[in-house]
């Protein structure tokens, strides 16, 4: 099977009642033994879709409000606008009754939309500076056997060489590093649609491993993900990048572009590290 069709049946939804569904988890996409985040905001993307009029989700935010065990659980949707030219909605996904998720969205359809382009976003700088060559595979198995998440192993993930952190001396200096990732993705065996939009929004380790070191589970608090056209090229470029730790809370900024240097998505997320006085101080001191 390939890795789109395995991610698009990861996505199965069992409709039970009007705007009801039931999931299950498919395993291949978890950290350890929780799903994995980007993985649920593409299941629940996939639900608002379903109920309502308009075909994608071209703004959404997912609040992550309780950890999800490797169980069945319940999408719920809730219709809050239909018009013309949008819709809008939540989803909440609750497991032993009790709500662990919830994605609000607003959908649209690109095939309608209408409007002037201009103050485009090229892709970085960066992504000309090193050969796709010089990039190397996303594998943590150096630092620990078995460590490389499952998630990652259902795409080829392509990480730029001075953001593979896994491979560097351990008496690399911390201000020499940047909390920077970036990467060429693709699901092999089809087109990046909607869906893997939102999973990509998500995908890479959180950046300020990239210039600390592994810190332990790095929890996202909050995922906002705006989708601005969908792609025309199978791989694509991601960049993520954060600037401020303020007690221990950190912004991360994503652009997805596809090959043809599109500008197909962007995310913001709010992320914790978790003990980040005891984890820190020992680094940057």
């Amino acid at each position: 099977m390939n890795q789109f069709k395995r991610f698009q049946d990861a996505l199965k939804l069992e409709n039970v009642e009007d705007n009801k569904f039931i999931v299950n988890p498919n395993t291949n996409y978890f950290v350890g033994n929780t799903p994995h985040g980007g993985y649920l905001m593409a299941i629940m993307h996939k639900a608002l879709t379903n109920i309502l009029p308009h075909s994608t989700a071209i703004s959404s935010s997912v609040q992550y409000l309780d950890r999800i065990d490797a169980k069945p659980f319940e999408l719920e949707v809730e219709i809050f606008k239909a018009s013309r030219g949008s819709s809008s909605g939540i989803v909440k996904l609750k497991q032993d009754d009790k709500i662990c998720t919830t994605f609000t969205g607003t959908c649209s359809d690109f095939e309608f939309m209408k409007g002037h382009d201009d103050l485009q976003k090229p892709l970085p700088d960066i992504f000309i500076e090193k050969d796709k060559n010089d990039y190397v595979k996303m594998n943590y198995d150096k630092i620990s056997k078995g460590f490389t998440p499952s998630f990652i192993q259902q795409l080829e993930c392509l990480i730029h060489p001075d953001h593979a952190w896994w491979n560097r001396d351990t008496d690399t200096k911390s201000k020499d590093n940047k909390a920077r990732c970036s990467a060429f993705l693709e699901m092999e065996g089809g087109q990046p649609d909607q869906f893997c939009l939102s999973f990509y929004s998500d995908i890479l380790p959180p950046v300020v491993c990239n210039k600390y070191g592994p810190l332990g589970w790095i929890p996202t608090i909050t995922l906002t993900t705006h989708i601005r056209q969908l792609p025309t090229t199978s791989q694509l470029y991601v960049d993520f990048i954060a600037t401020d730790i303020n007690k221990g809370y950190f912004e991360q900024d994503c652009n997805i572009w596809d090959l043809n240097g599109n500008l197909v998505a962007s995310s913001r997320q709010l992320t914790r590290i978790l003990k980040s006085e005891e984890k820190l101080s020992k680094i940057t001191n």
